[in-house]
């Protein structure tokens, strides 16, 4: 299974602790791994198309989570049956925990020394479905694509993850023939200034962002982060194109610690729920 393994060319000079923990591979798997994935991921493209009414959808993200992927027969037979039966493993969680060890430990303390001391608990981990309170940390990786686009647009600005998210991650698997503009992912940093969100999780005083970093999207590459209210990123607008952007989403959650931060919304409403509530 390590040929599948996703971060088996990491390495500590491809790590970075600000703005806020994370790391990028450029080149995760050897070519012959990688264009076996690649070719399979039209498997999960047509799957996804099949379902949706694709055509009128501009530049929309659809995915299929690990839970319905393992029980889909058409999908069982892809390597990609493989590759998310290891990447939801604990063997995966113990690697992935063991490269952002000294800043968990700064982030979330309690949650690293929860890694270490439920590590051989059966109620350790699970793959995440409807029903997650019975396990300390849930697992989910998750194929799937944004449509293609009509008119040019923003898959999603500068924003957090949820709170519940301790580990995000992204497998990006662009098309060679793909030779459209954007889909890159953005790193932004708050400089310590009061931030505000609206909607799901999305910056509202986007004036207080300094972008710092910009990492195209590319074949074969990843990107994993430590998520907190430092963790602002976003992607940039794509042009027209009639390929879809192809990329895995990795999320490890906790629901036995609640939320790991606040996130906190401006605006007179919510200004009126705080005096409210006192």
């Amino acid at each position: 299974m390590n040929n599948l393994n996703i971060l088996q060319n990491f390495d500590k000079k491809f790590y970075f602790s600000k703005p806020f923990p994370y790391f990028v591979i450029e080149k995760c798997f050897p070519d012959k791994i990688y264009e076996m994935l690649f070719k399979d991921y039209t498997l999960i493209i047509n799957y996804l198309e099949k379902r949706n009414d694709t055509k009128n959808l501009n530049n929309i993200r659809l995915q299929i989570n690990s839970e319905n992927f393992l029980k889909e027969d058409a999908l069982k037979k892809t390597i990609w049956y493989d590759f998310i039966k290891y990447h939801t493993s604990k063997e995966f969680l113990n690697e992935l925990v063991n490269i952002f060890n000294d800043d968990l430990n700064i982030y979330y303390p309690k949650i690293l020394s929860s890694f270490k001391n439920y590590n051989n608990d059966k109620n350790f981990l699970k793959v995440r479905d409807k029903i997650n309170n019975n396990h300390k940390f849930v697992i989910d990786c998750q194929p799937g694509i944004n449509t293609s686009v009509i008119k040019k647009s923003n898959v999603r600005g500068p924003h957090v993850d949820n709170p519940v998210e301790i580990f995000g991650g992204l497998f990006y698997l662009r098309d060679d023939n793909d030779i459209s503009d954007g889909g890159d992912l953005e790193i932004y940093d708050s400089e310590n200034r009061k931030i505000y969100f609206e909607g799901k999780a999305e910056v509202k005083n986007t004036r207080c962002l300094k972008k710092v970093k910009t990492y195209k999207y590319g074949k074969n590459k990843c990107i994993f982060f430590l998520n907190s209210l430092k963790t602002i990123h976003g992607i940039s607008a794509r042009s027209e194109t009639n390929f879809t952007r192809n990329l895995t989403n990795f999320a490890i959650e906790t629901y036995f610690f609640n939320r790991l931060f606040d996130i906190e919304r401006g605006g007179i409403k919510n200004l009126l729920k705080k005096i409210f509530k006192r």
